[in-house]
């Protein structure tokens, strides 16, 4: 059980790096007590910043991709296996991709990339403050979910599309169409006042079956009345409280659910790792014959540039040759 620390009556602004003792950057799970419920909160501080400072986007744009962030973490820290949970919306609107991945190891720690494609000229008609359906979903648009074990596994991929207010809601759609599993959740990213900095939170809560075999998830009148109350009191959290950096998350998890009592479980770190290397772009640049190698070639380099960190690589001709 989680006892209530004291409140923090000091505003405390995010800073970069981390400040020691930091419970930012982290996703922790928990259940509430006597109530087939489980749930994840999370909380992003510089991890979202670096990620979304890397580029320039406008800050409409920032927001969502920071909300894919941290739907990423929540659904990529459930894995029970070293594997990559990747999240892309592709759509005719004016980001017409955003990708966010989560990549879990050995040691524990999620790491996190992700970037977004836009039509700059398109987004200015938008105005100052485009909906999430203006610029990201619509009838024809789609959210994807892969899950990658390895190469001696197969892949999963499950799709939703683009049709809700928010990327809350196409996730919610996403569980009720594909998992049938009862989800509620809430996403939030928005820039520190104090710093301007970026930061990201989110909880998840779902209704866990009972085992059941052709039967509904939610038996009984108990147990519905029990999933109602755990879902209202999760959309009681305000925004401000998902991104506070003076309210850790077992702080926020008993402000909700003390009354019920919350048990929570070990956390999992989450910081930024692009997967991007010189080896690794070589190999790519060795698929290519003589001719186009040629052609790839600008004032004696060849330039590749990583969508997800924006980090600009440079070779030789030679190099490319594999000499």
């Amino acid at each position: 059980m989680v006892d209530m620390p004291p409140e923090d009556s000091v505003q405390r602004p995010i800073v970069v790096p981390d400040p020691e003792g930091s419970r930012d950057n982290e996703v922790r799970p928990f259940a509430i007590e006597g109530m087939d419920v489980r749930g994840r909160a999370v909380r992003l501080g510089t991890v979202t910043d670096q990620i979304l400072s890397d580029h320039n986007y406008p800050d409409p744009v920032a927001r969502i991709l920071g909300e894919l962030l941290t739907l990423a973490s929540l659904l990529g820290s459930i894995l029970k296996f070293d594997g990559i949970v990747t999240l892309q919306t592709k759509s005719k609107g004016p980001v017409p991709m955003m990708v966010a991945d989560f990549e879990t190891g050995g040691d524990g720690t999620g790491r996190l990339r992700g970037y977004a494609q836009l039509d700059a000229k398109r987004l200015a008609t938008y105005g100052k403050n485009p909906s999430f359906e203006g610029l990201v979903g619509n009838k024809d648009g789609y959210l994807a979910l892969t899950i990658d074990q390895g190469a001696d596994m197969d892949r999963y991929q499950g799709i939703v599309d683009l049709a809700g207010a928010s990327l809350s809601d196409v996730a919610r759609n996403y569980f009720m169409s594909s998992e049938q599993t009862p989800t509620e959740l809430r996403l939030s990213c928005e820039r520190d006042a104090v710093t301007g900095n970026w930061r990201s939170g989110g909880i998840m809560v779902q209704h866990l079956a009972r085992g059941e075999v052709g039967q509904q998830r939610i038996l009984d009148r108990e147990t519905k009345e029990q999933w109602e109350r755990a879902s209202i009191l999760m959309h009681s959290v305000k925004e401000a409280e998902l991104l506070d950096p003076a309210l850790d998350l077992d702080q926020l998890l008993y402000r909700l659910y003390h009354e019920d009592g919350v048990r929570v479980f070990e956390s999992a770190h989450l910081v930024k790792g692009c997967r991007c290397e010189r080896e690794r772009l070589l190999a790519v640049l060795g698929q290519f014959g003589e001719d186009e190698i040629n052609e790839m070639v600008k004032d004696g380099k060849i330039g590749m540039n990583c969508q997800f960190c924006n980090k600009t690589f440079e070779f030789t001709a030679d190099e490319a040759r594999g000499q």
